[in-house]
């Protein structure tokens, strides 16, 4: 397996399992992609990373509570695609800032 893909995993089980925290469930689906969107942006990640790792956590949290709780299928669906484009636009504002802070190149 690929360090992108050892990552790309290893943020999507932490966030998912992170939503099992119920105070959180809310503040990590609402704020979670735009923050870390921006922030992994302004690193230089690509907006279809972020995308991925969001749509993987809302997928693995699609499971997991399938598999113990066996209710919210589509609500859970939702919130993979929904964050999933979320977090690529602020992963996508991220690189803009990072690419306006860059210095230009001088045409001497």
């Amino acid at each position: 397996m690929s360090t992108r893909a050892t990552k790309v995993t290893l943020a999507a089980v932490a966030i998912s399992t992170l939503a099992w925290v119920d105070p959180l469930f809310v503040l990590l689906i609402t704020l979670g992609p735009v923050v870390s969107g921006v922030v992994a942006g302004v690193y230089g990640v690509d907006s279809r990373t972020m995308a991925l790792v969001w749509f993987l956590a809302g997928l693995l949290m699609l499971v997991s509570d399938l598999v113990i709780n066996n209710e919210d299928v589509a609500f859970h669906a939702g919130v993979a695609v929904v964050t999933a484009g979320i977090a690529a636009g602020a992963a996508w504002l991220g690189r803009r800032v990072r690419s306006a802070r860059s210095p230009q190149p001088s045409a001497s």
